[in-house]
């Protein structure tokens, strides 16, 4: 009545001190399906992208389910490791006695 009115601002319902949830699941079973296709098909890429998008949902979720991206990340190393020794024992196969 007195002077111009401005409207009220929302006010933010986290208080300072909280984080914020952020949902991992995405990033934890992109990571897993790049790991096991990438046994088959270029181990040193597709394996390399699942251990990344686990340390990443690693990282964004440290708080509440560690340990999913830190089994992706597992995932990803032990899946390299097979798919490079099996494109290797396929590869060399011919040459070796």
């Amino acid at each position: 009545m007195y002077g111009p009115s401005t409207p009220e601002m929302p006010q933010p319902t986290m208080s300072y001190g909280q984080t914020k949830k952020r949902n991992t699941a995405l990033y934890v079973n992109a990571g897993v399906l790049c790991a096991i296709i990438g046994i088959f098909i270029l181990p040193e890429v597709l394996c390399s992208a699942g251990i990344i998008l686990g340390a990443y949902a690693w990282r964004l979720d440290y708080n509440e389910q560690r340990n999913r991206g830190l089994a992706v990340i597992i995932v990803g190393i032990v899946a390299m490791l097979v798919g490079l020794y099996y494109f290797a024992y396929i590869t060399l196969g011919d040459f070796l006695p």
